[in-house]
Formats: C-alpha cells, sequence, structure tokens
C-alpha cells in the first residue's frame, strides 16, 4: 500500500520519505473495514455466525475472502476428505446466497500441472476437481436418451434434465446447468465386472458405500455405484406399433447398408410375418424370396426413386443417422429412449426375437448378441427400464472384429426379463422351459449385495446403541459366531434386518437404494485427452457411461479465476513483469484472459494502463 521497495524494507534501509509513506498507509488500512480471522481451524458454520453478527454490526459486508478452501474444517464425520471439501464450497455458496455478498474462496491446485510443458492452469488442476473424455455418455431425464459430454459443451446446452442420486441413494430428477471443457490432461479407463466402462482423470471421484473416492484410490476389486433401474424419462412418447416392430428387426436382422436393396433375413416364420405386416404402415409391398434355410423379406419403395424420393424407410431410419450403417455400426435411436415402458418392452421383445437367446438348458441362458459394442451398451439401458440388469461380455465376433453379449443373469433378473419380455417367434419356447426351469431354483443372494465395508458402520453404530456381537446375531436370526459375520457382503434382505436393529436411517437407505455395487476390474492409462465436466445443482452427481459421478467442487462457483505468471516458470518470457488473471468458467458471461502488471518489487497487481 505504501509502494515502498520489500528489499529495502527487509534489510531496514529506509529514507524519511519511505517512513513518511508507511505512516500513512498504517493510516489508511488502520481506517478500513477490513476483519481478520486468523481461526486455523474454522468452519463454514464459524464463518457464517461470524460473518451474520459482524453483517449486524456494520451494515452490508463488501466481499468475504475464505483463504484457503483446503485449510477450513469441515464435517468431522465426512466420508473422504472429497466429501468435505465439497460440503465446505456449497456451504459458502450458501453463504454468499444468504448475506447477499460475494464469498472468494482461494483453491489450492493440482501439483500436477507442474509437470507439463505449458504451466497456465485450467480447470482440471483445482485439486478436488475430475474429469472426463468426450466420449462420456450422460443420461438425460427428460428423454431417456444419452448424450456426450462433449456434445453439450459444444452445444452450449443449458439446464439439461439428468438423472441423479440424492441422500438417500435414490435416483431422482436433478439439473445440469452445463457442461464445458477443463483442457488436456492425462486419463485412464475405468472397467467393471458389468462390462462398462469410462475414461476419466485420476481425481474423477465415483460413489462406494465409503462415500466418493477419487480414481485414484481405487483399486482391482474396490465396488462403486451403479444403477439398478432407470425410471420412465419424464417425457415419454407413443409410437405406432408397427414401427416400433420394424426397427426392432432391421436393427437385429436387416439390411440398410448403401447401395443394397432394404431387406430382412430370418428363418423365423413368426419374424417374416411380424415384419411384412409392419411394412403395410409405411405404405410397402413385401417381398419374399428362399434362399435355403433363410428366407429373405425386400422392402421395396412404393413409388419411384426418382426426383429426390427415397424408399420410406430408408428416409425413416436417416432422420436418426441409421441408414448405411453396418452390423457393427449400429444403434438405438434417442428417441426410443423416450417410449413407455410397455412399449420399450414390446421392441425389447421382437428385437430378442433376431439375435437373443432364450433357453432352459444348463443354468438358463438369456442374452444378446451383436458386433455393435453401442448396441449393446444401447439394449443394457432399455434393459434398466424395465429393472433388468445384465452383464456384458466380450466374444469371438467376426474375424478382426470382436462380438459382444448382454447376458442377462441369476434367477430374479432372468424372471424379471420373462415377466416383461414376452419374446416373440420361435424362442418363444424356450421362455416356457426357461421359466418351469427357474421356478424350482432358490435365488442366489450373494449376488445382489452391499459391500463388505458397510459392516464397518454398522459395527460403530452397534457401539454407539451398546448392542453387544452376541445380542445382534441373535435379533439377526444367525448363530453367534464372534466377528466372522463381518466377512462377508451381506445382501440387501439381510442388510434391511439390520437396520431395523440398529435403527439407522442411513444403513435402511442402503438396503433400499436404487444402486447396485459393480467391481472394478480394471484401471489403465489411456495417455493425455481434452476432458470435460459438468455443474450438476443440488445433487452434484449424474449417471455417464451407465455409472454414478460425482461433479467437481468449482460446480458451486459463479466464477473460477486463476493468476498466472510466466517469468516464474520461464525468466526469458517476454511478459516478465506481466500476470494473466484466466476467467476459466463464468456462469452467466464469457471466459478469457486479462493481463494485469506485477509490480514485483511491491508485491502488488496494476491496471496496466495506470502503471506509473
Amino acid at each position: 500500500e505504501a509502494r515502498i521497495d520489500s528489499k529495502r524494507v527487509r534489510t531496514g534501509q529506509l529514507s524519511e520519505d519511505d517512513w513518511s509513506r508507511i505512516s500513512q498507509a498504517i493510516g489508511r488500512l488502520a481506517a478500513a473495514p477490513i476483519w481478520i480471522d486468523d481461526n486455523p481451524n474454522l468452519t463454514v458454520m464459524e464463518i457464517r455466525s461470524k460473518a451474520r453478527r459482524l453483517k449486524s454490526q456494520v451494515g452490508d459486508l463488501g466481499m468475504v475472502v475464505v483463504d484457503y478452501l483446503q485449510l477450513m474444517t469441515g464435517r468431522g464425520k465426512a466420508e473422504n476428505r472429497q466429501v468435505e471439501v465439497s460440503e465446505m464450497s456449497r456451504g459458502l455458496k450458501i453463504l454468499a446466497r444468504e448475506l447477499e455478498t460475494p464469498v472468494v474462496a482461494l483453491s489450492q491446485l493440482s501439483r500436477q500441472l507442474e509437470l507439463r510443458a505449458d504451466k497456465r492452469p485450467m480447470l482440471a488442476d483445482l485439486r478436488e476437481s475430475g474429469c472426463l473424455t468426450a466420449d462420456a455418455r450422460v443420461l438425460r431425464a427428460d428423454t431417456g436418451a444419452e448424450v456426450t459430454i462433449g456434445q453439450l459443451a459444444e452445444s452450449g446446452e443449458r439446464d439439461i434434465p439428468v438423472w441423479s442420486l440424492d441422500t438417500d441413494l435414490r435416483l431422482v430428477p436433478a439439473t445440469m446447468t452445463h457442461a464445458f471443457p477443463t483442457g488436456v490432461r492425462e486419463v485412464f479407463e475405468l472397467r467393471l465386472a458389468s462390462g462398462r466402462q469410462v475414461t476419466a482423470s485420476a481425481n474423477h471421484p465415483f460413489l462406494t458405500v465409503d462415500g466418493w473416492l477419487r480414481l485414484d484410490e481405487l483399486a482391482v476389486g474396490s465396488r462403486i455405484a451403479v444403477p439398478r433401474v432407470i425410471p420412465e424419462p419424464k417425457e415419454t412418447q407413443i409410437w405406432p406399433e408397427a414401427e416400433v416392430i420394424m426397427l426392432a428387426h432391421l436393427l437385429g436382422d436387416g439390411c440398410v447398408a448403401p447401395r443394397q436393396p432394404v431387406h430382412y433375413t430370418s428363418a423365423d416364420p413368426a419374424c417374416l410375418d411380424a415384419v411384412e405386416d409392419a411394412a403395410t404402415h409405411f405404405g410397402i409391398t413385401p417381398r419374399r424370396v428362399e434362399q435355403g434355410s433363410w428366407t429373405h423379406v425386400y422392402l421395396p419403395s412404393p413409388v419411384k426413386l426418382t426426383h429426390g424420393r427415397r424408399n420410406p424407410i430408408a428416409e425413416w431410419l436417416d432422420q436418426w443417422g441409421l441408414y448405411g450403417k453396418r452390423s457393427h455400426e449400429k444403434f438405438v435411436p434417442s428417441p426410443v429412449f423416450a417410449l413407455s415402458n410397455d412399449q420399450v418392452a414390446l421392441f425389447l421383445a421382437h428385437l430378442w426375437a433376431t439375435d437373443g437367446c432364450v433357453g432352459g438348458w444348463g443354468q438358463g441362458r438369456v442374452y444378446y448378441a451383436s458386433t455393435s459394442r453401442r448396441l449393446a451398451d444401447d439394449v443394457r439401458l432399455l434393459l434398466l427400464r424395465l429393472g433388468v440388469r445384465s452383464t456384458l461380455r466380450t466374444v469371438n465376433g467376426s474375424p478382426g472384429r470382436p462380438g459382444y453379449q448382454l447376458c442377462v443373469d441369476g434367477r430374479d433378473d432372468q424372471l424379471a426379463f420373462l415377466d416383461h419380455v414376452d419374446v416373440v417367434g420361435q424362442r418363444r419356447a424356450g421362455a416356457g422351459e426357461l421359466r418351469q426351469r427357474l421356478a424350482g431354483i432358490t435365488s442366489n443372494t450373494n449376488v445382489d449385495t452391499v459391500p463388505v465395508a458397510v459392516w464397518d458402520r454398522v459395527r460403530r453404530l452397534m457401539a454407539d446403541k451398546g448392542i453387544t456381537t452376541r445380542r445382534f446375531a441373535a435379533e439377526l436370526g444367525t448363530a453367534y459366531c464372534g466377528s466372522t459375520l463381518y466377512r462377508h457382503a451381506p445382501g440387501r434382505s439381510r442388510l434391511a434386518r439390520v437396520a431395523e436393529i440398529i435403527d439407522d436411517d442411513g444403513v435402511r437407505a442402503l438396503a433400499g437404494s436404487d444402486v447396485l455395487w459393480d467391481r472394478v476390474l480394471a484401471i489403465e492409462p489411456r495417455g493425455q485427452e481434452v476432458v470435460f465436466d459438468a455443474t450438476v445443482e443440488s445433487t452434484h452427481n449424474f449417471i455417464a457411461n451407465g455409472i454414478t459421478l460425482e461433479n467437481s467442487i468449482e460446480q458451486d462457483a459463479d466464477v473460477v479465476m486463476f493468476i498466472y505468471r510466466d517469468d516464474v516458470y520461464h525468466p526469458d518470457s517476454p511478459d516478465r513483469g506481466q500476470a494473466e488473471i484466466i476467467v476459466a468458467k463464468h456462469r452467466n458471461g464469457p471466459t478469457g484472459v486479462c493481463r494485469l502488471a506485477f509490480l514485483e518489487q511491491f508485491t502488488r497487481f496494476a491496471n496496466m494502463a495506470k502503471v506509473d
């Protein structure tokens, strides 16, 4: 403030003029309305109470500055530091609104940026921040379809309805305000036992039974939350039944390749009849051609293909980009996800009649086969609409190309499939055989379990409430066996009984949650990629690639700014004596860079136009 060279202050070599400047600066600072609390263990609640008391004494506050976020103390019982910092950042956001005062929270950056050639900070460098690659597919709550986070960022779409987990681990609609790029970062591919996978930065948070953990805190064998069911979208549609049936069969056994006549191939009379009946909806007169054990149904255009006219089925498929796709490129178009659950079941019934399998031999088989990974992932999402869980397995496909089997395993899920999906054609007999076989089988309670770490929480609650292990085993209806009870992951029904014994809402929520705890199979590096993040109000998490993901701490900030001085890293920099104020996020305006002069001898920033 006095604008005296700091070197002279340190050495004590001050002139009379310097002393005069210091005296004047002390007077200005003494009169300034600045209050400092140097308590090193402040919580958001303490800041809130002190700020409210100060506001009542002096009137409106100009600004509250927290230096810095990671030094604050959060809730003592937070599951981990990630959750704790997230809660503090949300608390400061609420404080700003309550006081009607700007709150500036300084944050420690990740040291990883020191390893980059370009040391300019970006959103991904926030210490508790995590990022996803552009191909991560976000699940919408309005249409039920998925859209990549890269597409959301590119389009600039805002206020996107998404599915999210609330504090009771129930899927609820939430609002993703927007998605945004956060630079280039080293990323890792996370693969789960169910076949799900996502590529994210090392510090991206995933939900475990112990709370949110960063990717680099997970290990092979860790279990993270994925949805066990997907609700109907908020905006359901009804299609003509013929269109649902035609699309299902063409995705399975149809040929819509370029320079090929649109046709369908099957050996199942019921499937052939279904396609021919559906063709009349498009004004098409189908034509059958026998070829060995197979039959082709050609679907010629009812009008001459001249003057821009097209086959109505080709034009219908092309609106979603499906026309011209080969088997390994096919996918379920987004409007199908907006259908009602009844029409989703109809679609799956006819799709399963093409490349699906249902049978009662062995342990019972229910799977759908495809050479398209995207199609298999889409079918998995539709099955979750019916409460049916599945596992994606890679198998040998055509030469040079993998194949995929989407398998429905276990008695409960196979019965749920048979109850909802009335498979048509020759596979219906196999469905009947499987149902008879499942009637004599007891459900395996070890399939749908809560991670064994939940017992740590249970034992803490037992100790707090004075419940002994012997008494607990007796009330649970199991033989007393010391600590061996806690070595195995409990099923949801058993955990529900545990919750009633210890009377705890947190354990009760875990037992009745909308999540399945999937197991990590591998975490492998994938190099440097452009990454993105998103902001979700209230719940601060969303579903992408069928996995529950949390957004990062900057979601609560209206503006995120970084300070960068190039001459710190490059002494010969042409920008010596300058500082860049990088506006990396602005909720209601543009981002960009503002340059200031840095007066090193005064440790002061100044407007470039006013430096004297």
